[in-house]
């Protein structure tokens, strides 16, 4: 006879929990209010010209000069990529295997989607339209090179933090927001550290697991948040210069001292006219088609998403390239 502890297990059931859950879940903070503007064609263009000289005083019945506005030539053009994964559910999954907890094609489906973000947010800093075609310009691409502070591994102050702020103009150099890596989050505090200082922060609320939103404390400098973007670019630095790129979660397990860690620390202004964020028009979300095997077993789904950048004032992105996480 079986002991009491075992008979009584066999009266009792384990519940699966809902999803398919990331092990290893990259944050990519700023999504939640990165602005997507629609666009009736495959690209968007921005005419700018360069800096404006003020107007003069004239006397009475004086001459008034001529300033006529030249656009720049060419236009700023920035276009779309399009970004894929797909995925396949055969018949008998979908109709035996889904369970009153998960959906065969529903768990698969939500895991496609962070794969499309996963690469839009890798884009959004390395995005290369011009190394290839198929990819869109990312924040290398379109920060103006006046606007780019390289430490070249130097270890990040906080002057250098002030100066690439003040680099960002654009809507009167208000509501900036700073992007960086985990890394790079760690310099930003390590700066003020090493000054004997305690990091700023301020109240902003944030959705929460169970749905509901909390006021938490985020890091900020000089009134920008700081937003980490895991998926941004880390590589090794060393006395010869920059190693080979580091991929995410290796990035997370080192403590960036030996090796040092050299990484980029952005600041921008979001919106119309600044940076944002194209979608086709007609295509403002996840676009799904799905297939069927020529054996008519198993359905195939496709899911993309198109989509790419723009920057419209010059003076809208700053970046400090480089920097490495001081040394207490």
């Amino acid at each position: 006879m079986q002991p009491i502890g075992v008979q009584a297990q066999l009266l009792s059931n384990d519940v699966l929990a809902k999803w398919l859950l990331e092990d290893f879940p990259y944050r990519i903070q700023l999504a939640p209010i990165f602005p997507f503007l629609p666009v009736a064609g495959d690209s968007l263009r921005y005419a700018t010209t360069g800096p404006l000289p003020p107007a003069v005083t004239v006397g009475q019945c004086g001459p008034i000069p001529e300033d006529t506005k030249q656009p720049r030539d060419p236009n700023r053009i920035h276009s779309m990529a399009e970004i894929a994964t797909h995925f396949r559910v055969c018949y008998k999954a979908q109709d035996i295997f889904s369970s009153n907890v998960n959906d065969q094609v529903a768990v698969q489906m939500a895991l496609a989607v962070r794969e499309l973000l996963y690469k839009f947010w890798i884009l959004f800093e390395s995005g290369d339209a011009l190394a290839n075609p198929d990819e869109f310009d990312g924040l290398n691409r379109l920060v103006d090179p006046v606007n780019v502070l390289d430490l070249r591994g130097r270890e990040l102050r906080l002057e250098d933090l002030d100066l690439a702020k003040q680099r960002v103009r654009a809507n009167d150099g208000r509501c900036v927001v700073a992007f960086t890596s985990g890394p790079g989050n760690l310099a930003i505090r390590a700066a003020h550290y090493v000054r004997g200082l305690t990091p700023h922060y301020q109240n902003m609320e944030v959705p929460c697991p169970d749905g509901r939103s909390k006021s938490v404390h985020v890091l900020t400098f000089d009134g920008a948040p700081v937003y980490i973007n895991d998926l941004n670019q880390v590589v090794q630095w060393s006395e010869a210069g920059p190693r080979a790129f580091l991929a995410p979660e290796t990035a997370l397990h080192i403590d960036g001292f030996d090796p040092p860690l050299a990484t980029n620390i952005w600041f921008f202004v979001l919106g119309p006219g600044n940076l944002h964020g194209i979608m086709p028009e007609k295509a403002q979300n996840i676009i799904v088609r799905s297939t069927i095997l020529a054996d008519g077993s198993t359905l195939v789904y496709h899911v993309m998403m198109p989509v790419g950048m723009a920057r419209g004032s010059a003076g809208s992105i700053s970046v400090i390239k480089n920097a490495t996480i001081p040394r207490g």
